[in-house]
């Protein structure tokens, strides 16, 4: 595809499976990736396996804030070794990026000091380089015996929660994790707003025919 058809099939994609889709806030993203796509080939991955000895590590730490964050740099680390198997385990999404996938609210402050305290655990090393802001994950292990598959990357956070046991649900329109909160829940927000705005739309309609 050429570029503007990239742009409108991207566009298309985001409309049919994101419901908190903004085309405004979206653009300059959507037009980014267009122009950089001849340069990467395409990459379809289904998802990453966490082994046990992997798990064991980041439950050692017995600090929930401290878990989450080493298991989602684990599964970004894993998905970039997928995507590129000459990465060898380095990380290199921004700090923001990392701790909202990771479902932790923090100051600036506290995440280079998070950061540093896996660093001082021996889990990660940052580059040599002074202008370099990569991590490298340092207890992956990839021999030890698979135990989670890990297939959505939205609330990486989450996904270590519930697999601690914690009481989290799949909404069940868009599959997203949320905290559940009663036995009756089973959407996330965006899409229980949604679904209400249609049931009220469907209503109207009716009223008026």
């Amino acid at each position: 595809m050429r570029k503007v058809k990239i742009i409108r099939t991207l566009d298309d994609f985001m409309r049919n499976n994101y419901p908190r889709y903004n085309p405004v806030d979206w653009y300059s993203s959507i037009e980014k990736y267009a122009t950089k796509a001849g340069k990467y080939p395409l990459c379809e991955c289904k998802g990453v396996w966490i082994t046990e000895n992997e798990l064991k590590s980041i439950a050692d730490m017995q600090n929930k804030v401290l878990e989450r964050l080493a298991f989602t740099l684990l599964c970004l680390a894993k998905f970039r070794n997928y995507r590129n198997p000459n990465n060898n385990n380095w990380v290199n999404y921004s700090n923001g990026e990392i701790y909202k996938l990771a479902c932790i609210n923090t100051t600036a402050f506290d995440k280079d000091l998070k950061f540093n305290q896996l660093r001082e655990l021996g889990l990660i090393e940052y580059a040599k380089k002074v202008d370099n802001l990569n991590i490298r994950v340092l207890y992956i292990d990839d021999e030890s015996e698979k135990k989670l598959f890990v297939s959505d990357f939205r609330q990486l956070g989450y996904e270590w929660r519930l697999y601690k046991g914690e009481k989290y649900i799949r909404c069940a329109d868009c599959g997203v994790l949320v905290k559940q909160k009663s036995n009756c829940n089973k959407y996330c927000s965006d899409c229980a707003n949604e679904n209400e705005k249609t049931r009220k739309r469907s209503i109207a309609y009716k009223y008026r025919k």
